[in-house]
């Protein structure tokens, strides 16, 4: 345990005498001591007829940040639409046998762009947020959804215990 406030900075003063004494201490461990931006007394903050002084104790809490740079959003990619799109580019070139390697390795350039292109043109950019959570998923917003709104029905229904909504609930709350 490391010491917070540091050495020589009074927290108490004695009502009786007015001398200063240090009875009050912040410890923390190493990790806290490095989020830690400041650690002080304010004796201004001081209550009247009050004999210890407030200790503020700053920290850095910032959120960590994910990487922001927009990616392919798979998720809301529309594949019907993405398999017709990709059956369209690739009428253009139908399946042939292939004798050489070079007719292999052209075949394989324009499949390869085909994808790259139906790709660009019909999978969504993601728009991260820079709090967002990777694990989340829609699926999760839509459970909570479900969770929320039993949990309101189970609540005005709380006087029926034998209610079917309050056996729902407990079996979406599992799920969720």
């Amino acid at each position: 345990m490391l010491q917070l406030l540091p050495c020589g900075i009074p927290t108490l003063q004695s009502t009786s005498t007015g001398n200063w004494t240090r009875p009050d201490n912040v410890f923390g461990t190493e990790r806290l001591a490095e989020v830690v931006i400041s650690c002080n007394t304010d004796p201004g903050q001081r209550g009247p007829r009050t004999d210890h002084v407030p200790i503020q104790l700053v920290l850095d809490l910032r959120a960590a940040k994910t990487n922001d740079t927009p990616s392919k959003n798979w998720k809301d990619t529309e594949w019907d639409d993405f398999n017709k799109h990709l059956a369209g580019i690739l009428e253009a070139s139908p399946p042939r046998p292939l004798a050489s390697a070079e007719e292999f390795q052209q075949a394989a350039k324009t499949l390869t762009d085909a994808i790259t292109r139906t790709i660009e043109e019909c999978v969504p950019q993601s728009k991260p947020s820079p709090h967002s959570k990777r694990w989340w998923s829609r699926e999760l917003t839509n459970m909570r959804q479900q969770v929320n709104d039993l949990s309101r029905q189970a609540y005005q229904l709380r006087g029926l215990p034998n209610h079917p909504c309050h056996e729902d609930l407990k079996t979406l709350k599992k799920r969720y």
